[in-house]
């Protein structure tokens, strides 16, 4: 698969990584569209932690579902949340997920 792999603000290359391996529960995303977090874009939050690769509010469509998983298939498309909730405080069930109080 293609990653554009941040080292820099000056030095971002596109490479090659191998396919990740999934798991049980766990679902493989082709990616087609990420969001750029305001923190990926402060260099002196991502500095230390390079090489990466930025971007985690994707949309995308199923590649693989692992074992167990019953609800997404293959070729679905699916948008992802960069928050998991607790699923049960009041503020999660009420679809305000990004502001669980569990996250903090």
């Amino acid at each position: 698969m293609r990653v554009a792999m941040y080292y820099s603000n000056r030095d971002i290359r596109i490479e090659e990584r191998p396919k990740p391996k999934i798991g049980p529960g766990e679902l493989l995303i082709r990616v087609e569209a990420s969001g750029i977090c305001g923190s990926d874009v402060m260099e002196w939050y991502r500095i230390n932690r390079t090489p990466l690769v930025l971007g985690h509010e994707i949309a995308g469509t199923i590649e693989e579902a692992g074992e167990g998983v019953r609800i997404y298939k293959k070729g679905d498309r699916v948008a992802c949340a960069h928050h998991v909730p607790c699923g049960r405080l009041i503020l999660t069930r009420a679809d305000f997920a990004s502001i669980c109080a569990c996250l903090k």
